[in-house]
C-alpha cells in the first residue's frame, strides 16, 4: 500500500484545522490517522493524491461538521455518540429528582405539620441549596484550575455554564413565590426540590467526568 508523506499528512492536518476548526487533541489525530488510510486505499486504486484527497473528505464533511442545538460546535460525528449517552444520563438524573423529592419532600411536610419541628424543613432545603452553590463553585475553579483542550472538556465548559442558568432558575424560585409571581403549595415545592436534586446530580456528575477527561489529557501529554 502506498504509504503518504509527511507533507501530506501535515496538510491533512492542518485541513481539518482550517477547515472544520478540529483543534481538539483527543480526536484530532485520530481523525487525520483514519482519513489517511482512506486516502492510502483510494491511492492504491490509481488515483492522485489530490483526487483521493477529495473524495474522501466530501465523505466525512457531514460527519466533521459542527452540531447544532445542544452539542452545538461539537464535530457531528461526536455528537451522535454523545446524544444516547446524554439520554441516559437524563433518565438516571429524573429517576434521582424523583426518589429524593418524594423521599425528602413527603418528611418535610410531616416536619411542616408540627410547628416545634419547622426549622428542620427548613434546614433541609438550605442544605440543598448549600450543596448545589458549593458544588458548582468547587465545579468553576477546577475549570479555572485545568483547561481542557479535548472535545469532551470543550463541551464541559459550556454544560457548566447552562448548569449555572438552571441553578439560577433554582435560586429564583422562592423570591417569585414570596412576590406571587408564580404560584406556591405542594406542587411548586416538590418542583422546586426536584430540580434542586437533578442539578445536584449533574453538577456531581459533571466532576466525576472533568476529572476522567483531565487524567485523559495528562495521559495523552505524556504520549
Amino acid at each position: 500500500m502506498q504509504i503518504l508523506t509527511s507533507n501530506q499528512l501535515q496538510h491533512i492536518n492542518q485541513f481539518l484545522i482550517e477547515q472544520y476548526r478540529l483543534y481538539y487533541i483527543d480526536i484530532q489525530s485520530e481523525v487525520a490517522d483514519h482519513i489517511a488510510s482512506d486516502i492510502e486505499v483510494e491511492l492504491q486504486s490509481g488515483k492522485s493524491y489530490e483526487e483521493a484527497f477529495v473524495l474522501v473528505f466530501s465523505k466525512w464533511d457531514a460527519l466533521l461538521k459542527p452540531a447544532k442545538g445542544f452539542f452545538r460546535g461539537i464535530p457531528r460525528f461526536v455528537a451522535n455518540q454523545w446524544s444516547k449517552d446524554r439520554l441516559k444520563r437524563g433518565a438516571k438524573a429524573c429517576l434521582f429528582g424523583v426518589l429524593t423529592t418524594l423521599l425528602l419532600g413527603g418528611v418535610f411536610f410531616r416536619w411542616i405539620d408540627l410547628d416545634e419541628n419547622i426549622l428542620w424543613g427548613i434546614g433541609t432545603l438550605l442544605a440543598l441549596y448549600v450543596s448545589l452553590g458549593i458544588f458548582y463553585w468547587l465545579n468553576r475553579n477546577l475549570v479555572k484550575e485545568v483547561p481542557l483542550h479535548t472535545v469532551a472538556g470543550t463541551f464541559l465548559r459550556v454544560e457548566l455554564k447552562r448548569l449555572g442558568w438552571v441553578q439560577s432558575v433554582f435560586v429564583i424560585m422562592p423570591l417569585l413565590g414570596q412576590m406571587k409571581l408564580i404560584p406556591q403549595g405542594e406542587l411548586i415545592f416538590y418542583s422546586y426540590l426536584f430540580l434542586g436534586f437533578v442539578m445536584l446530580f449533574y453538577l456531581i456528575h459533571w466532576r466525576i467526568d472533568y476529572q476522567k477527561e483531565k487524567l485523559y489529557q495528562i495521559k495523552w501529554k505524556t504520549l
